[in-house]
């Protein structure tokens, strides 16, 4: 008991949020250097082995900056367990390493760096049988996760409170501020490492820390608990959408693939279909990626948004509403064919296999050493294809095929078609309702071998026709007016 009286009101926090667990439980503290973890840390390692725990500690070198900011991260906690008397392995992942993943997996570089960092933990965790995993998130990450996600047009689930267990993560600080974080610190006079990056403006969570956050300080000052309390509200609607559209929409597995009746589907209220498109999308796996340097890749999810991954509700609100019968997240593919909504794995491809071109707007674009024009025009500038933007014009695949107003015609129709024709080279051009057109190539040639037939007014799906001519003085490219 006198031990007791001796913690500050912080470490009694930290021990709180800790929880429950049983006399020689080994916990795997993740560690920056950073006020953070640094405070977590110090704060639980007396109470820790009071207890009987077993407290270890992981810091994981990314290599994104500099060599010797780095090492001192690295240095500063190793010199931090040896002063607590705690195990401390320090994992080094080599510099570039993550630009890679990053550029592999279409993700920013924090998103990329956050892989190699969840699938260290759970390496460690599993090597010293590790109970808990402990992640210095505090009640400002909580309420900066929240803004972030609300600006990035999240729904219920990634709107909800963070928690402060998940799985194996435990996140013993979620209910003390960075304001008390730093107090403690200063109060027991520990030095801790400032990330140089946490001043940049590129990342979305950095200019809502600097800029957004104190014009709510300013203007809002009780914003903190009311959003808090919009989180909690939104755990709790998330918790019932997920339950009831488990319930209502009963999906089948074979092999890699997910399906439902496609009457069954439709026949449920919007925001359940999305919500059904969202549970499968967390629960099928990721096919392995060619990528020899990418950590595991886990599970597809698309659920929550973040600074590294555009949120994909827009997108799939599309495909909720019947808007367009394939949808392309790239890790996933949801098709709506054949009385069946089915959803399976999408596969990671090197950019260097084929080729693509993103199309925004209007404009000069190069696909390699070729010119690609853009202009929209009226339908009575020539033969083209309906289709919207962004658009894609890239390789064809092998699932590759477009519907007509009488039938489907598959990728070896369309090869078949284009055969005929005396095209050699093909291409896909393709936009949020799926393929638009497959495109054929021939020296100076380029036409349309087959287009996507839209009903009714293509104009009112905000669509655009696009007419198409090859470059003048060009060899192998393609204009699309």
């Amino acid at each position: 008991m006198e031990v007791e009286n001796r913690r500050t009101s912080f470490e009694e926090a930290a021990l709180l949020g800790l929880g429950n667990w049983p006399a020689e439980t080994a916990l795997l503290a993740a560690v920056s250097g950073g006020a953070d973890s640094t405070a977590m840390l110090v704060a639980l390692s007396e109470p820790a082995r009071e207890q009987g725990l077993r407290l270890h500690c992981l810091h994981v070198e990314h290599g994104i900056r500099s060599a010797e900011e780095s090492r001192g991260d690295a240095e500063a906690v190793r010199a931090l367990c040896a002063s607590l008397n705690i195990p401390c392995r320090v994992i080094s992942i080599p510099p570039g390493k993550i630009a890679r993943t990053a550029k592999n997996r279409r993700v920013g570089i924090e998103g990329a760096a956050r892989l190699y960092r969840h699938a260290a933990w759970n390496r460690e965790a599993d090597r010293i049988g590790a109970g808990a995993i402990l992640v210095a998130h505090t009640r400002d990450d909580l309420l900066e996760t929240v803004l972030m996600r609300f600006l990035q047009g999240s729904g219920p689930a990634g709107l909800a409170a963070m928690p402060v267990f998940r799985g194996r993560i435990v996140r013993p600080l979620l209910r003390v501020s960075r304001a008390q974080t730093l107090r403690y610190l200063l109060d027991r006079g520990i030095a801790f490492r400032i990330d140089s990056t946490n001043d940049n403006p590129a990342y979305l969570r950095n200019r809502i820390r600097r800029q957004l956050i104190p014009l709510l300080d300013e203007h809002f000052p009780y914003w903190r608990s009311g959003l808090e309390a919009a989180a909690q509200t939104q755990a709790l609607t998330a918790a019932f959408l997920t339950e009831e559209a488990a319930r209502r929409i009963p999906w089948e597995q074979r092999g890699a693939e997910w399906s439902v009746s496609r009457e069954r589907f439709f026949a449920e209220g919007e925001i359940v279909r999305e919500e059904a498109l969202f549970q499968v999308l967390d629960a099928i796996p990721r096919l392995p990626s060619d990528d020899p340097d990418a950590p595991p890749s886990g599970r597809v999810g698309a659920r929550r948004g973040s600074p590294d991954h555009p949120p994909r509700r827009t997108a799939i609100r599309r495909f909720s509403r019947a808007e367009c019968r394939v949808l392309d997240l790239g890790t996933a593919r949801i098709e709506d064919r054949g009385g069946l909504i089915t959803v399976l794995p999408g596969k990671t491809r090197r950019g260097e296999a084929g080729f693509s071109l993103l199309i925004k707007a209007p404009g000069r674009y190069k696909l390699k050493e070729t010119g690609v024009e853009l202009t929209l025009g009226s339908i009575e500038t020539g033969e083209g294809f309906y289709g919207g933007l962004p658009l894609i014009v890239r390789e064809v695949f092998p699932e590759d095929c477009v519907y007509t107003a009488a039938r489907r015609l598959s990728k070896t129709t369309v090869f078949e078609r284009a055969r005929r024709s005396g095209y050699t080279g093909l291409v896909s051009a393709e936009d949020f309702r799926g393929v638009a057109a497959i495109i054929g190539l021939n020296g100076n040639n380029a036409a349309v071998v087959a287009r996507r037939e839209e009903p009714g007014s293509p104009f009112a799906h905000g669509l655009s026709f696009f007419t198409l001519k090859f470059p003048v003085g060009k060899t192998g490219g393609l204009d699309v007016q």
